[in-house]
């Protein structure tokens, strides 16, 4: 019996043996295994991290600038990507500029900001997209503080939402609200005893505002019968026209009723338009001009008072300042109203039979240049000296020299100019009147700051040969300004056909660009010619005539003083006086 459990012991430790035996094979075979798996895991991990970095970056670099758009409503995150806040789709962010793009900074920083925001939120944002508003605000020298939620809003619309709170400069405020600047946005939030306003002097506003003019129109009509407090629509544009061109911006009327209540700081050069009746004469300048015409009402708080001075907060509320314009103020007048000079009202200055002198030059040259006289020695060449004294004696003596715009208006009856006004006109553009062919003229014109018009053959000379802020570009006809002999006259537009003279006026007006005017070449017309300047839309033409212009006159034969070399001093006084 003993020996059968011996013999059964000695199997079972056989067998045991034998599976240890096999276990260890096994083992060293699936140890080599599970090591491949790892090495294989952890190769491919790598890869896997190194594709998907790949491809985040590609989709940071496609989405990334450092100007870009809100694609959807956005959470905002502090460096720790921890939500503080959230900003609606379609605003516009500053980027600051990212060294190097990895998995780590998926949330990229705003600019001059503590807010980050998502990748996947954002898209580049195009020159052409990116909307560029005029901020006339300046800050107020005070910031506002605050640790508890604020909401903030663009309009009616809620905007923005900020778990911590905010701090940032205060643009301005009323009653019930404060407006910021916040990510180079203007938003409004509502006061509350949270919100802390604090005196901030160390930046001060630069280009601040000392006051603003307010340029008040009783009645605008299209019909005014007579009533000096009464403009046309057209008029009212030419003012707000060349106001805007000189670089002045218009106000609303709550922009307006802020500033007075010392609520805003206005960047210099604001204006406000005010009007006695609202109608939809205004509301159509506004849409138009982009201008803010509007009636103050008794709920405004303020009232304003015919002083022809300028408002500033220091006004009492029942005595805010304002220009008047009547029908007769002249157009210089208005410069003078937005600059903020005193303006009296000296009444109606010119008659109604108001004459203006046309003076008509052709070339010039210098006499210190050997050899320029005998290059210019028609009788219609003006030495250099010559035109200077000239300029010299309108300087001298207050005139104002118009632009082709100017006088066209005129005599349309839409602006008034002063009665001690002229219209220089050149013709042709040879020698001395381009910086190709003497330059004479615009050295002159820029010295002393005053305008003239160049009548241009215009397919004769390059047009940038004669470009200055001083000088008037108009039609001259393109290639008919030679003499000929005909029934109707002695030059080519007379003795053409209609068809002829059309053709030859577009052309100089597809280089010109401009049909305010026309001069007939060698004063010469015919009823055809005077038929095809009218319907390519020129408003007015000149001729001859040796008389003073007026608003009577027929506006396509519009005279003209010929200036010849022989003039003298005296002479050009009787003209223009």
């Amino acid at each position: 019996m003993e020996e059968v459990i011996q013999k059964e012991e000695k199997k079972d430790n056989q067998s045991k043996k034998k599976k240890k035996k096999v276990h260890l094979k096994n083992k060293k075979i699936l140890i080599p295994i599970i090591l491949l798996l790892i090495v294989l895991f952890t190769v491919g991990g790598f890869f896997g991290y190194k594709e998907l970095e790949k491809n985040t970056i590609r989709s940071i670099r496609r989405r990334y600038s450092s100007h870009v758009v809100l694609v959807n409503h956005a959470k905002l995150y502090n460096k720790n990507r921890k939500v503080i806040g959230s900003i609606q789709k379609g605003y516009s962010l500053d980027l600051e500029k990212v060294s190097k793009f990895s998995l780590k900074n998926t949330h990229l920083k705003i600019k001059d900001s503590d807010y980050y925001v998502y990748y996947k939120d954002i898209k580049k944002e195009k020159a052409e997209d990116k909307k560029v508003v005029e901020d006339y605000y300046l800050p107020l020298e005070k910031r506002i503080e605050t640790t508890q939620e604020v909401v903030l809003y663009d309009g009616k619309k809620e905007a923005m939402r900020l778990k911590n709170g905010v701090k940032a400069d205060l643009i301005c405020m009323d009653q019930d609200t404060y407006t910021i600047s916040l990510l180079n946005h203007t938003f409004t939030l509502k006061k509350n005893k949270t919100i802390k306003e604090i005196e901030d002097s160390s930046n001060p506003a630069k280009g601040k505002a000392d006051h603003v003019s307010v340029i008040y129109y009783d009645k605008i009509l299209e019909d005014c019968g007579g009533d000096d407090t009464c403009l046309r629509p057209v008029s009212v544009r030419a003012h707000l026209n060349r106001l805007k061109k000189e670089g002045y911006y218009f106000i609303t009327k709550d922009d307006f009723v802020r500033y007075i209540n010392g609520y805003v700081n206005l960047k210099e050069k604001a204006l406000f338009i005010a009007v006695g009746t609202e109608n939809d004469l205004t509301n159509k300048i506004n849409e138009e001009l982009g201008s803010s015409i509007s009636k103050v009402e008794e709920a405004d708080g303020i009232k304003l008072v015919v002083s022809n001075k300028t408002a500033t907060p220091k006004d009492a509320k029942d005595q805010v300042n304002c220009y008047q314009a009547k029908s007769y103020t002249i157009i210089d007048r208005y410069d003078s109203m937005a600059a903020g000079l005193e303006v009296p009202d000296n009444g109606k200055e010119n008659s109604d039979n108001q004459g203006i002198a046309v003076l008509n030059y052709h070339f010039f040259y210098d006499d210190s240049i050997p050899g320029e006289r005998g290059a210019c020695n028609e009788s219609i060449c003006l030495e250099r000296e010559k035109l200077k004294s000239h300029l010299q004696w309108l300087q001298d003596n207050g005139y104002k020299t118009l632009t082709i715009q100017e006088y066209a208006d005129w005599m349309d009856g839409i602006i008034e100019i002063p009665d001690h006004s002229v219209l220089l006109t050149i013709d042709d553009g040879a020698h001395g009147t381009g910086k190709h062919n003497g330059n004479v003229l615009i050295p002159l014109l820029e010295e002393y700051k005053m305008h003239a018009t160049l009548f241009l053959i215009a397919g004769w000379w390059d047009i940038s040969n004669y470009q200055s802020p001083y000088l008037d570009i108009q039609s001259h006809s393109f290639n008919l300004h030679y003499e000929a002999s005909c029934a109707d006259g002695r030059g080519m537009v007379a003795c053409s056909d209609y068809q002829t003279v059309k053709n030859d006026l577009q052309q100089s007006l597809d280089v010109i660009k401009d049909n305010t005017s026309f001069c007939f070449p060698f004063y010469s017309y015919d009823n055809e010619s005077l038929q095809a300047i009218q319907e390519l839309g020129f408003r007015m033409s000149f001729v001859g005539g040796s008389v003073k212009s007026r608003r009577s006159n027929n506006h396509y034969l519009i005279p003209r003083y010929p200036i010849m070399e022989d003039i003298t001093l005296n002479d050009f006084i009787w003209m223009v006086s």
